[in-house]
């Protein structure tokens, strides 16, 4: 598959499913800060003190909203550096790489996230999703398996499992499991997206 092509995969096929397969991510911080800095600097000399994982994270999440992306980015690679064991920043930075196509960066971050917290099934999953994106169907599943095995109770992570099962022709398999977590007429619908997807 071109690049191109698994660019546009993903978000169609995502917005196509009945249940939505998908990343997943951490809560929103708690810890906003009051006024909105335009920068990390104008926090640390309003405060006297240096930011939290939190203040950081929620002030990357401003500006993403605001499009602010390489700002955004620089808050998270900090975030990570200052705190490494924060793992919401992982799942964002990752995200913003896999949004400018940039796979190879993600896969890393969510790497480096998993060497310090070799469990999470959040990582676990988004790393899935890029391994998705880049036509590594096997080891998309082998990670959605293990989120699932983490947190059974998630069925995003089933679901995920579906979409890869799917994309590797295993309908049967596929199949089954949508019908763990919907109606057979929705499984089935999905069904169909996945083999449109392959052309199938």
């Amino acid at each position: 598959m071109n690049a191109k092509r698994q660019a546009a995969l993903l978000p169609i096929l995502v917005a196509a499913l009945l249940f939505p397969a998908g990343c997943t991510a951490y809560g929103p911080s708690s810890d906003f800060p009051f006024t909105r800095p335009r920068t990390v600097a104008d926090f640390e000399q309003g405060s006297n003190r240096p930011p939290t994982e939190h203040t950081l994270y929620a002030m990357a999440r401003l500006f993403s909203t605001e499009g602010r992306d390489a700002e955004c980015e620089s808050v998270l690679v900090r975030c990570i550096q200052q705190y490494p064991h924060f793992m919401p920043a992982y799942c964002d930075l990752a995200g913003l790489y896999l949004n400018r196509r940039r796979l190879d960066e993600s896969v890393r971050v969510l790497n480096a996230g998993l060497r310090v917290s070799p469990r999470d099934p959040i990582l676990m999953n988004n790393l899935g999703m890029c391994m998705l994106v880049g036509d590594r169907y096997g080891e998309a599943l082998s990670m959605f398996s293990e989120a699932a095995g983490i947190m059974p109770e998630d069925a995003r992570y089933r679901a995920n499992m579906a979409v890869a099962l799917g994309m590797m022709g295993r309908y049967a398999e596929a199949l089954s499991l949508y019908e763990q977590i919907m109606s057979s007429s929705d499984a089935h619908h999905n069904l169909a997206i996945l083999r449109e997807a392959r052309n199938d």
